[in-house]
């Protein structure tokens, strides 16, 4: 546990060590500067004890499409754009199953599809010739009146041309079907994530022309340890909040869950499957959502890890900043503290703290003890769950 706590602590407090010592490099310059902070007021927490993650919203599904010919795009599809004007099709426009997105010069694949057409002509009309030649010779060889191997001739000369118009006709399907890759379409209805192509770009088969995604519902993904997977269900009806989308909770349902941990971070994948008909969550947003434990904990006073930083009394100690208020002045006033469990991105304080104290959260690091500070956000109470109490 105490490692854990030196992983978690050092990750928040590193990228301040250069600013601190800036800051603290002339004494004269430390006594001037009031540091702007964040503040939360100290409560007594008696929740139902929950894990709270931050997770990624992907697509439902995701298609590339790609070129199936090679040559140059000669067009792509326009649009009207938010000025009135036209311009070609990009990331955020939706497009419908079957429109054509892009063109790739089709004259050599159209000229490929005249003489495949010739061709076939000509394999059809030695066939009928040799149709009936052949069957001209089935009945002079029945009333024996042609030799054998005039008859195996006429024979063959029929299977030939049979064959060769069977050839013929494969290869008309085969250029009309390249003639038609020339033109690339979505197989469904969605949302463009990605155009790599520009009119002029030089393709081959297999090249990459847009990623289409079908959003009318994502999947919010996110990760837990072995000791939490007991806590997840399939079908289990999850919240879910979003940063850029303030107010809303989207209710989803858990839909798969992997059946072994990643060979590396040693986690399980959990999926959340959430309809999004009036397509307000975007992939590459990140959401946040609480697991809760299956019993509940003892009062306890939770922090944000962020308020942490070590204690200058005891080498594998912690402590945290409050403040006190004297002349008029805002004052810093370093206390050590035993930290408890984790929940989230939130830690336990076991001893140290009492309710009502103002801690620093934010800035806690760029300040020392009996420093001036001026406070830039009301005082919040946080819950277990993440979550902003009134």
């Amino acid at each position: 546990m105490q490692s854990l706590f030196k992983i978690l602590i050092v990750s928040f407090i590193v990228p301040f060590i250069v600013p601190f010592f800036i800051i603290g490099s002339s004494g004269d310059d430390y006594k001037k500067t009031i540091t702007p902070v964040r503040l939360e007021e100290v409560r007594i927490q008696d929740e139902k004890a929950s894990l709270r993650y931050t997770a990624t919203v992907n697509p439902y599904s995701q298609v590339n499409l790609d070129f199936k010919v090679d040559g140059y795009v000669l067009e792509i599809l326009q649009v009207e754009g938010a000025d009135g004007r036209m311009r070609d099709i990009q990331e955020g426009d939706f497009v419908s199953k079957g429109l054509p997105l892009a063109l790739v010069d089709p004259t050599e694949y159209l000229a490929k599809v005249v003489e495949a057409k010739s061709r076939l002509s000509e394999a059809r009309a030695r066939l009928q010739n040799d149709t009936q030649d052949y069957k001209r010779a089935e009945v002079l060889y029945f009333q024996q009146s042609m030799i054998a191997p005039e008859y195996d001739q006429a024979v063959k000369n029929y299977k030939v041309s049979s064959a060769q118009v069977k050839a013929a006709e494969a290869n008309l399907i085969e250029a009309e079907q390249n003639l038609s890759y020339c033109t690339l379409t979505p197989p469904s209805n969605g949302v463009l994530l990605k155009r790599s192509i520009e009119v002029g770009t030089l393709v081959r088969p297999g090249s990459e022309g847009f990623v289409l995604a079908d959003l009318t519902a994502v999947k919010v993904l996110f990760s837990v340890p072995d000791t939490v997977l007991g806590d997840v269900s399939l079908g289990e009806e999850m919240e879910v909040t979003t940063e850029s989308i303030k107010d809303t909770i989207f209710l989803g349902r858990i839909t798969e869950i992997a059946p072994a941990a990643n060979t590396r971070t040693r986690v399980f994948n959990v999926e959340i499957t959430i309809q999004n008909p009036e397509n307000l969550l975007k992939p590459g947003m990140i959401a946040s959502l609480n697991v809760y434990k299956g019993d509940y904990v003892q009062p306890v006073f939770a922090v944000p890890i962020g308020s942490i930083v070590r204690s200058v009394n005891a080498q594998e100690g912690y402590a945290v900043f409050t403040i006190e208020e004297s002349d008029g002045k805002i004052m810093t006033q370093r206390k050590d503290v035993t930290l408890g469990n984790i929940y989230g991105n939130r830690i336990a304080v076991i001893e140290g703290l009492k309710e009502g104290e103002k801690i620093i959260t934010m800035g806690a690091q760029l300040v020392r003890n009996g420093q001036e500070v001026s406070v830039i956000q009301r005082i919040q109470n946080f819950n277990l769950y993440g979550g902003e109490n009134a």
